[in-house]
């Protein structure tokens, strides 16, 4: 389990050498009493205000080390729960580390672990699980569908969902033991059969968001989309008019590519992992051989394949991309008067003709691709899959136990269970081995 202790923790809340200003915070009872006989402005400090002043300390070195702002937030109003505060300086390597250095060597003060002032939050009660989950979402989003996910989520959206579902399992279990504890007693019990509408409920929208779960890991890891076809069709170029670079060694010889190479872009605000592969056809040189079974391989991880044709390379059926939805482009179309209707689209990489239509056909693909999510929710955590799976599994045996009319207390108990199951996504009944992998994947500094 993280430490969760009276000592005041420090740290550098952005990496070192970035340039502009850097944020030192700390958070504990001896907060205060740390800054004090560096800041010149520490008697000015009052709750929720910046203040300006300079730091000068004989351990910081002679005459004043840096001008600084700092802001103060008191506990328990502040996202720690405890006397917060953030220390903006400016963002060299040297300045962050040499005062950080000598902060910790004030009385109870140490270094922060990873994720540790979120942890704190979480024990502190101002976010729950899920909402700490985010911060961690929201840091490494690398494009605007991923930040957007992470955003709805830190304000509470997964939160909420589940609070809804916990009532309904809660209003349900309330009659059920009502009745249980007035059991040896006259009176109408509620029929069991009336329960099968709000767990078929629970049911349809766990099973909505599992299948939200695909779109979820793509927000994470983004789109594969390889790019195959023969030997000196155009792969090669065509990755690099998409990535406006040349990444991809091209020439006229077939076979120049002999490994994957990929790079990343964003269309329509999510991230396509762009793969450049080596032409598929039978060879005898045990360098391409490997190439070409890599370009197979990345055929079944693919979202989206483009397979590229041209009319100076052999353009036989593609048996190998058919269970795989696809682009077909027609490349050098420079070099005939007449390019086959049945492609997608016809382009040159040598003018650029055709590839604002690829470009907006990409876009498409990626449109269609996209899931809106329950409520908004997408999930993106094999955790969260995970509980989901088995709180699926809980509601499908309840339904069952109702369906064979067994008595209420079996009944009670299933839902139970089920009810302690949702609560690990908030974390309310999250076991400490599963919080101390959360907390310690963070960045040291959140």
């Amino acid at each position: 389990m993280l430490p969760f202790d009276q000592d005041t923790i420090a740290a550098i809340s952005t990496p070192p050498g970035t340039g502009g200003l850097a944020i030192i915070r700390l958070s504990g009872p001896h907060s205060l009493a740390a800054l004090k006989p560096l800041f010149s402005g520490a008697d000015k400090l009052k709750p929720r205000y910046a203040t300006f002043g300079k730091l000068s300390h004989p351990d910081l070195g002679e005459g004043d080390f840096d001008d600084c702002v700092v802001t103060f937030f008191k506990g328990p109003n502040s996202v720690t729960g405890e006397d917060l505060l953030e220390i903006s300086i400016h963002g060299g390597a040297y300045l962050q580390q040499k005062l950080l250095e000598v902060i910790l060597r004030a009385p109870h003060i140490r270094p922060a672990g990873a994720g540790e002032f979120t942890f704190r939050s979480f024990m502190r009660g101002r976010i729950d699980l899920s909402r700490a989950e985010a911060v961690a979402d929201l840091i490494h989003a690398k494009d605007e569908a991923a930040h957007k996910n992470a955003r709805h989520q830190l304000g509470g959206g997964l939160r909420d969902l589940v609070g809804e579902m916990s009532d309904k399992l809660i209003q349900i279990l309330t009659v059920l033991e009502a009745e249980l504890d007035f059991s040896d007693q006259e009176i109408d019990f509620t029929p069991l059969e009336s329960l099968l509408a709000p767990l078929g409920e629970l049911k349809d929208t766990t099973t909505a968001l599992l299948d939200t779960y695909f779109y979820g890991r793509r927000l994470e890891e983004g789109f594969r989309v390889p790019l195959i076809g023969a030997p000196n069709s155009g792969k090669s170029s065509l990755f690099n008019l998409l990535l406006g670079e040349e990444r991809a060694i091209v020439t006229p010889q077939a076979g120049t590519t002999r490994d994957t190479i990929e790079k990343t872009i964003v269309v329509a605000g999510h991230s396509l992992i762009l793969v450049d592969t080596a032409g598929i056809r039978k060879t005898g040189d045990e360098a391409e051989y490997f190439g070409v079974d890599r370009s197979l391989d990345e055929i079944e991880q693919a979202d989206l394949v483009i397979l590229v044709q041209a009319p100076d390379t052999t353009t036989k059926n593609a048996h190998y991309v058919i269970n795989t939805p696809q682009i077909t482009v027609y490349n050098k179309i420079d070099l005939v008067t007449t390019p086959p209707e049945d492609k997608d689209i016809h382009l040159s990489c040598t003018t650029g003709e055709g590839l604002d239509t690829l470009k907006r056909l990409l876009y498409k693909h990626v449109i269609n691709m996209k899931n809106d999510g329950v409520q908004g929710v997408i999930l993106n955590s094999e955790r969260h899959r995970d509980i989901f799976n088995r709180f699926d599994h809980q509601v499908s045996n309840c339904l069952t136990a109702v369906q064979n009319e067994l008595g209420p207390e079996y009944i009670a108990s299933d839902l139970r269970l089920a009810l302690d199951i949702l609560g690990e996504i908030t974390g309310k009944t999250t076991p400490d081995d599963i919080l101390n992998q959360i907390f310690s994947g963070f960045c040291v500094g959140k």
